[in-house]
């Protein structure tokens, strides 16, 4: 496998890893307090747009004349989370240093385009209404 398909692998994996947790993490107040599943559906909306909005904000280049962005998530060393997914088996056994991977601030943008997928998806294509 190339490294090129490693990365697109890895940062696949993330995104779906974050966008399951993020609907589940939504999923359990709205179906317990709110409405059920138009609860859900907005709630995702909302935290889909806030993850879009900051992810947008990070993966602007930096500012002219300054090396700094003025938001990113990205660090210099991989979350636990992150390690455990190099175990995962497409990435299980394959060498991808932790510099060469797609970064945090472009897989958090693409949470949130999934994100707002899943609520556009529970609207349009499973009639999730008010």
């Amino acid at each position: 496998m190339s490294r090129r398909t490693l990365r697109l692998v890895e940062a696949g994996l993330w995104v779906a890893g974050a966008t399951t947790l993020t609907v589940v993490a939504a999923a359990i107040p709205s179906l317990l307090f709110g409405d059920g599943w138009p609860t859900l559906k907005y709630a995702l909306f909302v935290v889909g747009l806030l993850l879009f909005g900051l992810g947008s904000f990070a993966i602007q280049p930096p500012r002219p004349g300054t090396d700094e962005k003025r938001v990113s998530v990205q660090s210099d060393e991989p979350t636990d989370a992150e390690v455990a997914l190099q175990q995962v088996p497409p990435l299980r056994g394959r060498v991808l240093p932790y510099e060469d991977r797609v970064s945090r601030d472009w897989k958090l943008f693409l949470t949130g385009v999934a994100t707002l997928a899943v609520s556009l998806a529970m609207e349009v294509l499973f009639g999730v209404g008010p």
